[in-house]
Parts: structure tokens; C-alpha cells; sequence
């Protein structure tokens, strides 16, 4: 009897594991995945309980046959539900063993498709660079022969004023010589020729021969007075040719071999500049300041682009200054060394800049000038200064202010 009451005590225990295994089952791997097996254990448990009460409820000694297979059945149902969590568990891990491979062979893919993509943009991206290289060579060149252009219209500008200098200083020899009183030196002596037997008597008689010495006197001072004017006349007009023949030097070197470094002193290259414009600065009554630091050293540059951007600088500020219509107006160069570089810098009490304009006007084609400006010459010599290792900036407070233009150059030449 006691046995048989531990039987069912075990019976219903492994039945209540079983039903507590198979909830646990279906809350780990779903009802969808465990619901038939946990059907078919509780379709066995339903058919041990219809056994048992079939069997007549009358006490019989010793252990009952269905209490034995009621909790035998129960422990296989218990060691069933024990295989089946294993199958889902492998099962469970070779799903997701199938979606790590499927998951590594999409990032596989993905990054081959980027990397084809990287590809793609790298060969993009080296046809945009060969093509902005082209078209910063063309633009180059174009540049190049605008600022040429820009350089030889300001040589034949200045040439022109100087030869209407000269014009002017010839005009006014060729009027003293026509009103020049020389001939009358020829009527004296034709006068004394026709008294040349009564000499004495005609200087001391005749009205006419005692004015002869007072009028020869004054002819006398004239004529010095006028040999003075026509030697200083004549002076003028061969210095004017001197400079004019400096500025036909300066232009020949301009059209030396380019891409050949010289070895200058800088302020060199800014006096050659600045002598090209120094007649028409002139003209206009600009003031000129030059302010060298001692002890420069030499630098290493192709001359004539220095020269090229020096000379644009140079009338960019002339016009600067004689737009802003003041009367005093000033033209400051400043030469100075920090660092192995070179800064030469253009200060101008002109027009000034606009805040908005300051970095346009290196732009290609862009001007501020209100007449005859190309916008060539400031991108020329941005991107000269730039060949050459070093930079063009601008700076100005606004309109009215005034603006400095800083070229700043290496001492040494840049190595292709």
C-alpha cells in the first residue's frame, strides 16, 4: 500500500514536471515550434488517467500495474522533453550559425560593393583632377598673356607720357628758336659793314652807331638768357630719353626665357617697378614712400613674374588712389624679411575694398576699377606667387580705407 502511494506521489510529481517543462519549452522556442510535441505528452497523460480510472478503485495489496506505467511514462515524457530542448537547441544554433555566415557573406559583399564604389569615386576623382589641371594650365596661360598685355599697355602708357614731356619741352624750343633774336646779330653786322670806312665816326655821331654798344649789350644778355633756357630745355628732353630707354630695358627683360631663377635683391625688383610708373605717379601727385628693412637678404625668384605682379600692384594702386579723388595721396612699398621669406607689401590710401570683394578680386575676370580694368592681372599674380612658393593677399578696413596688397616670397627658389 505504501509503495503504491509513493508511485502515484512520483507519478504526479514527474506529471507536474512535465507540464511545468513543456510551459517553459514553449516560452523559450515558441507554442509554434514545441505546441505538437507538448500536445502528444498531454494526449499520453489524458490516456494514464483514463487507464486508472477504468481500473476498479477497490484497494488492492501490493503496487498496482497502471501506477507503475502511469509514472513510468510520466519520467519518459520527462526524458522526451529533455531530448527535444537538445534537437531545438542545436537546432537553434545552427539557425543562427546559418544567419552569422549569411550576415558575414552580406558584409563581405557590402564591402565589396564600397569598395567597387571607392573605386569608381578614386577614378572619378583623378579624371576631375587631370581636368582641373588642364584647365588650371589653360587658365594659366591665359592669365599669363592677360597680364602681359595688362604689363605692355602699362609700359606704353608710361612711354607716352614721357614723350609727351618731351614733346612739350621740344615745343618750346622750337618757339624760342623762332622768336629767338640771333638774326639780329646778322643786322649789326650788316649795319657796321655799311659804316666799316667812317666806323669811328658812325659809333660816336650817328644816333644809330651810340646806340650800337647799349643794343649789343642787351642782345648780348638775351641770347645767354636764351642758350640757358634751350640747354635746360635740352637737358630735360635727354633725361626723359634715359628713362625712356630704362623702361625699353625693363620691358626687354620682361621678355627674357621664363622659368629661369635669378638671384636679386628685392628691392631691386621693386625699384625697376616702381621706375616704370615713377612719371606718372608724377603726373598725378601721388606721394611715394619706400620703406626698406636693413640687412635684406637676396631671394631666388624668376624675375619677370616679381616684376609682372609688382608692376600690377604698383597700378592697381595708382588708379586706387587717383579714383579716390584726395589730395593726399599716398603710395607706401615696404620691404621686410621674417623667416627665410621675403613680404613686400603696397600700401595705398585709395578707394579701399569692400569687405565682400576682398577675396574676389583674385577671382579671374573680376574688377573693381570703374574704367579699363580686365580682372586679369591679380589672378595672374596670385597664381604666379603661388608657382614660385609663395603668396599674394589683400587686406583693406572697407571703401575709403585704403588696401594693402602683401606678396610674400621664399629666399629660396621652389624646387619643382
Amino acid at each position: 500500500m505504501i509503495f503504491s502511494i509513493v508511485f502515484t506521489w512520483i507519478g504526479g510529481l514527474l506529471q507536474l514536471g512535465v507540464a511545468c517543462y513543456a510551459f517553459r519549452l514553449a516560452r523559450l522556442y515558441g507554442i509554434a515550434r514545441v505546441g505538437w510535441q507538448i500536445l502528444g505528452a498531454f494526449a499520453l497523460i489524458v490516456l494514464l488517467h483514463l487507464l486508472q480510472a477504468s481500473v476498479s478503485p477497490t484497494p488492492q495489496p501490493g503496487i498496482r500495474v497502471e501506477v507503475f506505467y502511469y509514472a513510468l511514462i510520466s519520467f519518459l515524457l520527462l526524458i522526451r522533453f529533455l531530448h527535444i530542448e537538445d534537437l531545438l537547441k542545436e537546432r537553434e544554433r545552427v539557425v543562427q550559425e546559418r544567419i552569422r555566415v549569411e550576415q558575414e557573406e552580406r558584409i563581405v559583399a557590402e564591402h565589396k560593393r564600397a569598395e567597387a564604389k571607392l573605386e569608381a569615386e578614386i577614378a572619378e576623382r583623378k579624371r576631375i583632377e587631370a581636368q582641373a589641371a588642364k584647365t588650371h594650365k589653360e587658365l594659366l596661360t591665359a592669365s599669363r598673356q592677360a597680364g602681359m598685355t595688362e604689363v605692355a599697355t602699362t609700359f606704353l602708357h608710361t612711354v607716352g607720357n614721357v614723350l609727351n614731356s618731351v614733346n612739350v619741352s621740344a615745343t618750346l624750343v622750337a618757339d624760342h628758336l623762332i622768336q629767338s633774336k640771333a638774326d639780329n646779330v646778322a643786322r649789326v653786322a650788316a649795319l657796321m659793314n655799311e659804316h666799316a670806312a667812317d666806323i669811328g665816326k658812325f659809333m660816336t655821331q650817328d644816333p644809330k652807331g651810340r646806340q650800337l654798344p647799349v643794343y649789343l649789350g642787351q642782345l648780348a644778355n638775351h641770347l645767354t638768357d636764351e642758350q640757358a633756357l634751350l640747354l635746360r630745355e635740352i637737358g630735360f628732353v635727354k633725361k626723359q630719353i634715359e628713362h625712356i630707354k630704362a623702361i625699353v630695358a625693363n620691358q626687354l627683360n620682361y621678355a627674357t626665357i621664363p622659368g629661369v631663377p635669378e638671384t636679386v635683391k628685392p628691392t631691386e625688383l621693386v625699384d625697376e617697378a616702381l621706375r616704370v610708373d615713377a612719371a606718372e605717379l608724377a603726373r598725378l601727385k601721388v606721394q611715394l614712400n619706400c620703406e626698406y628693412a636693413p640687412n635684406l637678404p637676396k631671394i631666388t625668384v624668376e624675375r619677370n613674374k616679381v616684376l609682372q605682379i609688382l608692376l600690377n600692384l604698383i597700378s592697381n594702386a595708382k588708379f586706387a588712389c587717383e579714383e579716390s579723388g584726395r589730395n593726399d595721396k599716398r603710395i607706401t612699398v615696404r620691404v621686410s624679411n621674417s623667416n627665410e621669406r621675403i613680404r613686400i607689401a603696397l600700401i595705398d590710401n585709395g578707394v579701399g575694398i569692400a569687405p565682400s570683394n576682398i577675396t574676389k578680386v583674385f577671382n579671374h575676370g573680376f574688377t573693381t576699377r570703374k574704367k579699363g580694368g580686365l580682372g586679369f592681372g591679380l589672378h595672374s599674380g596670385a597664381l604666379a606667387a603661388k608657382e614660385m612658393g609663395g603668396s599674394l593677399v589683400a587686406q583693406s578696413d572697407g571703401p575709403g580705407k585704403g588696401a594693402t596688397f602683401t606678396l610674400d616670397l621664399p629666399v629660396q627658389a621652389k624646387r619643382p
